[in-house]
């Protein structure tokens, strides 16, 4: 993943056998769910990895959660459970687009036993109306690498299908900080940097004033690369980019059509389009 000037430069190992097609068979047999573990903190989860700035699991719905952990070690609370969800993205003739998250009950299919010990995972599920995805995931130390692609369109005739993960952040501050005062003052460290796809310069903003992320000096056209330091972090870095210089990220706030705080949440959304082998893995860092 590149790095925007100001960080601190970290050397990225890309691992060419996340791409690499047929490393992991599936089973023509589909389940309700992904199998899970048992034992809290860690029950109904497929896959967990767990570093000392923070935990990542995938549940048996194939949805994914981050959590940041707080300076005792422990998980942050769940109002600020980081989310991400696997989905496809269908857009139509007119440009609109629409979104079919996978079945929660339904069409998932893997060889991978639950734990806590994976490197890497794989997995297929499926969405309304047969969309068959696979879902790929790499653990680095710091970083999740996120892949995958559409793998079955089922009855979708529209011309443009994509996969896509969709990253949810939601408030990392109580509902105190609703007063401006204790907002400036709590938050004045706080920025949130990216680097504008279209134009390749950096913009920064601040996590306690009213935007419109999506307007046409900020964030219109996508991101390269997001960079989101806020002291409700628990003193921890969210990175979002991918394993090139190209990709483009969506980061809108939420909801994406309304101006807002960014301390009120925020959402990044990664796309690759049916067929498309040049697109890179998505990345989270956490540092």
């Amino acid at each position: 993943m590149s790095v925007i000037k100001w960080f601190k430069p970290k050397a990225v190992v890309v691992v060419s056998s996340l791409l690499t097609a047929g490393t992991i068979l599936f089973p023509h047999q589909l389940h309700a769910q992904l199998p899970s573990m048992s034992e809290p903190p860690w029950t109904g989860f497929f896959s967990g990895y767990q570093q000392r700035d923070y935990e990542f699991g995938i549940n048996n719905e194939g949805v994914m959660e981050l959590y940041l952990m707080t300076k005792k070690k422990e998980r942050v609370g769940h109002t600020r459970t980081i989310k991400i969800y696997p989905q496809v993205l269908i857009e139509n003739d007119q440009g609109k687009r629409f979104y079919r998250s996978l079945n929660e009950d339904e069409g998932f299919a893997t060889e991978i036993k639950p734990s806590l010990e994976h490197k890497e995972v794989k997995f297929t599920g499926e969405t309304k109306g047969g969309v068959k995805l696979e879902i790929n995931v790499k653990y680095d130390r710091s970083e999740i690498i996120l892949d995958g692609k559409v793998l079955d369109k089922g009855d979708i005739k529209d011309p443009k299908v994509y996969f896509s993960y969709k990253v949810k952040v939601p408030a990392m501050y109580t509902s105190t900080y609703k007063d401006e005062d204790k907002a400036k003052s709590r938050m004045r460290k706080d920025k949130v940097r990216f680097i504008r796809a279209k134009d390749g310069k950096r913009v920064t903003l601040k996590s306690y004033e009213e935007v419109d992320v999506l307007a046409e000096e900020n964030a219109k056209d996508g991101v390269r690369e997001l960079e989101v330091d806020m002291d409700g972090q628990e003193g921890k870095k969210l990175i979002f980019g991918s394993l090139d210089e190209k990709s483009t990220l969506i980061f809108t706030n939420r909801p994406a059509d309304k101006k807002g705080k960014l301390w009120e949440g925020y959402e990044v959304l990664w796309l690759r389009e049916m067929g498309d082998a040049s697109a890179k893995p998505f990345v989270i860092e956490v540092k």
